[in-house]
This record gives C-alpha cells, sequence and structure tokens, in this order.
C-alpha cells in the first residue's frame, strides 16, 4: 500500500483529488477543502462517484483511510494514505475549512415580533 505524508499531500495540493472517508458529522466539523466526502462504510456502493485518476485517501488519524485505499487498491484503483490523516494535516498547518458557526442563541424572530407588539401596546396605553 502505498502512503505518504500530510506535507508530501501539501505539496501536490489543491491538484490532488482528496476523499475524507470519515462519517459526514466529522467531514462538516473540519475538512481538507475541495475535498470528497465518501465515509468508509459507503465505498464499497459509491465507487462510480471516484474519478478515474489517483486517490489521496484521508481520515482522522489514518487507520480508516488505510482500509479504503486497501480497498480501493485491491479494486484496480490508483489509492494513496494520507498518513496521520485530518490530524496530522491540521498540526502541521495545513489549510483545513470549517463548520459554520452555531449561533450562542437561536434567533429570536417570533419572540422579537411579540416583544415589539408588546412595547408598542405599553406606549399607546401608557399616554
Amino acid at each position: 500500500m502505498r502512503t505518504i505524508s500530510p506535507c508530501e499531500l501539501a505539496a501536490i495540493w489543491p491538484r490532488a483529488i482528496v476523499v475524507d472517508v470519515r462519517g459526514r458529522e466529522e467531514y462538516a466539523v473540519a475538512h481538507v477543502p475541495g475535498s470528497l466526502n465518501i465515509p468508509l462504510d459507503e465505498l464499497p456502493l459509491r465507487q462510480q462517484d471516484l474519478p478515474n485518476s489517483t486517490l489521496y485517501l484521508l481520515c482522522g488519524s489514518g487507520k480508516r483511510s488505510s482500509q479504503a485505499t486497501a480497498l480501493l487498491s485491491d479494486r484496480g484503483y490508483d489509492a494513496v494514505n494520507v498518513a496521520g490523516g485530518i490530524t496530522e494535516w491540521y498540526r502541521e498547518g495545513h489549510p483545513v475549512s470549517y463548520a459554520p458557526a452555531v449561533p450562542d442563541r437561536p434567533r429570536s424572530g417570533r419572540w422579537k415580533s411579540i416583544v415589539k407588539k408588546l412595547a408598542n401596546w405599553r406606549a399607546r396605553n401608557t399616554r
């Protein structure tokens, strides 16, 4: 099985096709920009989604991506494992896209409207 380091991947990224085999939730939190997310458990059924090119497989630390690399190599793909996964990619300072921030408090659309109506009612009735 072919393996490269995150630094070696960074030297050819973003031209390299990075396939992140972590779950959707993990991928949503942080991922290599431009990477393709196909969770490991879906990979056997989604091979048609893979481009016909060298694939650089990545996960959180390297375990799932090594399994994916072996699976795809056995099926004739040019697959390369990225050692250390996104954890090492991040530690080495390479770009990561993050999920959008979740607001601290929910939007107050309905409550804001009710409070505004109450304030208007008070203003009319205290004159």
